[in-house]
């Protein structure tokens, strides 16, 4: 029999959102990908029109204009909790501010589609499966960069990767919308400051991490290269530090699930 509601584990896999209708009724077109591993996900929506900056624009490097197509992504990675029916999806990294309401909503299947309704606001969405996780045995670990006091989560399922990265600096006005902080900004650098926070989705071919999607133009495209060290508890990638120039970060694992091999 085929179960009407997903368990977590039934979660595991690369989503891709397949129709979307917001509280206020109205649609948008936006690329959006889902990773879910073991209770940790990473998530991306891009509009289109964004195409002119990939692979090789940091965001000091753009003007006003670009900057604020940037603010119109939305990114974020954390916890998925299960609660009955429901599932609620807790943030720990997010390109933008937080939300006044929590991020929950319920999932059942339509077929083979998954359905997903808000609970706190009368959204609507549909996802389908891109990939799985064919061995059954996907991975995830919390991140923490102790000497920057930086946040990060890295998520594999299958040939997918979702990897983010918190910015270096908090927002300065923690509620106000992001494009409102950025236009505020007097200085190019400053905003891009604002819109260091990194949300990545890639591919492993041939044990090549390649970044295909992200809110860093200039991330698309980068092999992430994760390296464990021999106790598998700490993880170097190729990360960038805020002027875009390219640099290993140290990462130390926190609250690993699934098989850390997987990781690096």
């Amino acid at each position: 029999m085929t179960k009407s509601h997903p368990a977590l584990a039934d979660l595991h896999g690369a989503w891709r959102r397949t129709l979307v209708r917001e509280a206020d009724g109205s649609t948008d077109d936006a690329t959006a990908i889902w990773l879910q591993g073991p209770a940790l996900f990473a998530d991306l929506r891009q509009p289109p029109g964004l195409a002119g900056m990939v692979g090789r624009s940091h965001p000091k490097d753009l003007d006003r204009p670009q900057l604020l197509a940037l603010c119109r992504q939305k990114a974020f990675a954390g916890t998925l909790v299960p609660d009955g029916d429901a599932f609620s999806w807790v943030r720990r990294i997010d390109l933008h501010p937080p939300a006044p309401l929590p991020d929950a909503g319920t999932l059942r299947w339509d077929g083979e589609v998954l359905v997903e309704e808000g609970l706190h606001e009368a959204y609507l969405e549909h996802w389908e499966l891109i990939e799985g996780s064919p061995d059954g045995s996907p991975a995830a670990a919390l991140l923490d960069d102790p000497q920057e006091g930086c946040t990060g989560v890295l998520v594999r399922v299958g040939s997918w990767f979702g990897y983010a990265r918190d910015r270096s600096l908090p927002l300065r006005t923690p509620l106000a919308p992001l494009v409102e902080q950025v236009l505020g900004c007097g200085e190019r650098a400053a905003a891009a400051a604002l819109l260091d926070c990194e949300v990545s989705i890639g591919r492993v071919r041939a044990d090549r991490w390649e970044i295909v999607r992200s809110t860093l133009p200039h991330r698309v495209g980068v092999h992430l290269e994760p390296g464990l060290n021999p106790a598998g508890d700490r993880l170097r990638i190729r990360d960038t530090d805020p002027q875009g120039r390219s640099r290993p970060r140290d990462w130390h694992l926190s609250g690993v699930r699934g098989t850390v091999r997987l990781l690096g």
